[in-house]
């Protein structure tokens, strides 16, 4: 071989492994900065924290002595009229089932989210009793901020009120084994433990007055497979008369991966957030 043409297909050679290399380097720079399962974490967050209010508003109806009945559009309703509730009471008088049916068709809801499907509540006692427990199932049930995107919603959530906490809020231990699946059939495990406290809006029927501190753990698969865990580090507010999470920050940790804080903000009512990794902030718009 002629050395000018060797010299050649070394250099050739060289060029395609340096080549493999920054490409591998690249492409493990963009997984250990992507941002996918904190945004997912956080669809599953808002998701099954919205179903609270939804049994809150059907079970304080049920205890007024509604056994069917259509949501109002009023400011003090959280859904629309085209939620059917049916409560059924237990022999006790006290508890009993709450079905919420939106339809078979997506339902613009008050807070901006479309509802399809069927919500079961299995109650021992009103949502403010302490000592009630509120069991959660779902049947078809889809939500979404557009209806092209919607989340068929499955899985189980159980609500204990545990009473007054020593600030004299009313508190809830929760735990949900979530299961989302995405308009592209996609799906994600959601399991979390979580401390609620109602700290505004207890006393009254209008939900936008409602104000909770959510506090915990959760760990799961986001929808591209990869597994994790998360914990709250800032209490979640939940404010009712905001679509969004307004405030609160959680650590989040992919397998493998460095963790990711994701931040809701400073308590203003808009869809953005922030996730940081590695020491860069990027800008997150909810879902």
């Amino acid at each position: 071989m002629r050395p000018e043409f060797r010299n050649f297909v070394i250099m050739i050679s060289f060029l395609s492994i340096l080549s493999f290399s920054c490409k591998k380097e690249s492409e493990q720079q963009a997984l250990e900065f992507d941002t996918q399962t904190a945004q997912d974490n956080a669809l599953a967050e808002g998701v099954y924290s919205d179903v609270n209010n939804i049994a809150n508003q059907a079970i304080k109806n049920g205890s007024s002595g509604l056994t069917t009945y259509r949501f109002q559009e009023t400011t003090s309703s959280y859904l629309s009229v085209c939620a059917t509730v049916t409560i059924t009471p237990d022999s006790t008088g006290n508890g009993g089932v709450a079905t919420v049916d939106f339809g078979s068709t997506d339902c613009l809801c008050l807070d901006g989210h479309y509802r399809r499907g069927i919500i079961n509540f299995t109650y021992t006692g009103p949502y403010s009793d302490s000592g009630s427990v509120i069991t959660t199932s779902f049947d078809n049930y889809y939500v979404g901020k557009d209806t092209t995107r919607m989340f068929n919603v499955t899985g189980s959530k159980t609500v204990t009120n545990l009473g007054q906490n020593t600030s004299g809020n009313i508190h809830f231990s929760i735990n949900v084994n979530g299961h989302l699946i995405d308009s592209d059939g996609r799906n994600m495990d959601w399991t979390s433990t979580r401390n609620r406290e109602w700290i505004s809006g207890s006393t009254t029927l209008n939900w936008q007055d409602d104000r909770y501190l959510i506090t915990g753990s959760a760990q799961g698969t986001n929808f591209e497979g990869n597994s994790y865990t998360m914990n709250i580090t800032h209490a979640l507010d939940i404010d009712f008369s905001c679509s969004w999470i307004k405030e609160g920050v959680f650590d989040l940790t992919p397998t493998g991966k460095a963790t990711r804080t994701f931040d809701y903000g400073d308590g203003t009512c808009n869809n953005q957030a922030s996730i940081t990794v590695n020491g860069t902030t990027f800008p997150v718009t909810l879902r």
